[in-house]
């Protein structure tokens, strides 16, 4: 059969419009965003967003803890999902980055699109209530004086606490012993039992602690975020090291462009509203809003530092 230019050009409008007629019909069922953490964790920097999503969108939005692996279950939930627009993921950049080198799994960032980011923060070191230090040089005399005979809790391996534990021990010349939990809020509860002696985590989780006796010690950005005026960074401890973690809206890949655009514009849009930010800010969070291209920017940059920061450290599972 003969394809004309005319033909052709009919067939591409009728794809078109079929795209257009779908993107238009979007959303007709509950949407699912996945957060492959535990409950009380990131869940919590999109909760304030639920209901006005709910509204915008005319469907429910369903926030929806997979736990397991640093987030990799989860993620390769969502990767694995039909790319409608129906089952979208909430995590933390290192979900995408880390912990598939990590655990040696078979995704990676190029198999989602992104969104939108919200929140960039730094992670808090704390230790629990009775630990025979109460500073950040303290801990190191402890940790220096017995290898190993500290423990702390991350929401597991290859997850961005992890990593950015791993590289203050190794600046600071330290050993310690990792335990993992299939979340922060997880690890928190054992670092209030006792059971472990150091967490590192969201300041979110981490700050509302201290009047149970939690201490923190210090925060792993480059400078002293606005709502942790008073602790000290690893840098100002004399260590190298200053890491951010990013939490953002992803997609599998090959979503609509429509669909994409759709939740960015309404992500961003309650992102940056005042009462939204200062949600964040009373919780320990900083705000940072990020559409599609500048969020896929900054995750192709952390991809490559992340590969040169596990080869570094030499990290690998089990």
């Amino acid at each position: 059969m003969r394809t004309t230019r005319r033909s052709a050009l009919a067939a591409a409008g009728l794809m078109l419009g079929a795209r257009a007629a779908r993107a238009q019909a979007y959303p007709n069922r509950t949407i699912r965003v996945i957060v492959p953490y535990a409950a009380g964790g990131a869940d919590q920097f999109i909760r304030p967003l639920q209901a006005g999503l709910n509204q915008a969108l005319g469907q429910p939005v369903v926030i929806d803890s997979v736990t397991g692996g640093g987030g990799s279950i989860g993620a390769n939930r969502v990767r694995q999902a039909p790319a409608d627009g129906y089952t979208l993921l909430f995590a933390g950049t290192g979900a995408l980055t880390a912990v598939p080198r990590l655990q040696k799994l078979n995704y990676s960032i190029a198999d989602f699109a992104p969104i939108a980011n919200l929140i960039a923060i730094p992670y808090v070191l704390a230790a629990r209530q009775g630990a025979p230090f109460t500073d950040f040089a303290g801990f190191l005399r402890a940790a220096r004086a017995k290898p190993e005979g500290l423990s702390y809790g991350t929401p597991g391996i290859g997850s961005t606490p992890h990593l950015v534990a791993e590289a203050m021990a190794k600046a600071a010349g330290v050993k310690l012993l990792h335990v993992p939990y299939s979340g922060v809020a997880t690890a928190v509860v054992a670092l209030l039992a006792g059971e472990i002696d150091l967490v590192m985590g969201a300041p979110g989780n981490i700050m509302p602690l201290v009047e149970r006796g939690v201490v923190p010690l210090a925060q792993t950005g480059t400078r002293r975020i606005a709502v942790l005026r008073d602790l000290p960074t690893l840098r100002e401890a004399g260590l190298e090291v200053d890491l951010v973690t990013r939490f953002g809206f992803f997609a599998p890949k090959g979503t609509d462009a429509a669909v994409i655009e759709r939740w960015s514009r309404l992500l961003l849009e309650g992102g940056a509203d005042p009462a939204y930010a200062q949600a964040m800010q009373r919780a320990f969070n900083e705000v940072e809003l990020l559409a599609p291209a500048q969020f896929q920017d900054f995750l192709a940059a952390e991809d490559a530092a992340t590969a040169q920061l596990l080869a570094a450290l030499n990290l690998t599972t089990g």
